[in-house]
């Protein structure tokens, strides 16, 4: 089994953060979007690709490529 690293910036930290929150219902979806400055439509997009991908899945897709 290999092993990978991932690398991500505070940016990213911080954005995990807050979209864990929304997902566990401590935080609203619409402001959780203010925050970053998206629609309510592009926060649901993010918290479906954390759940389904986890960290990875709000890691720039062109990362590494």
């Amino acid at each position: 089994m290999s092993e990978w690293e991932l690398r991500v910036s505070q940016k990213e930290i911080h954005r995990m953060q807050v979209v864990g929150l929304t997902i566990e219902g401590r935080e609203t979806v619409g402001r959780g979007a203010r925050l970053f400055g998206i629609s309510a439509r592009q926060m649901k997009r993010l918290r479906r690709k954390m759940k389904e991908q986890g960290v990875q899945g709000l890691v720039h897709a062109n990362r590494g490529k």
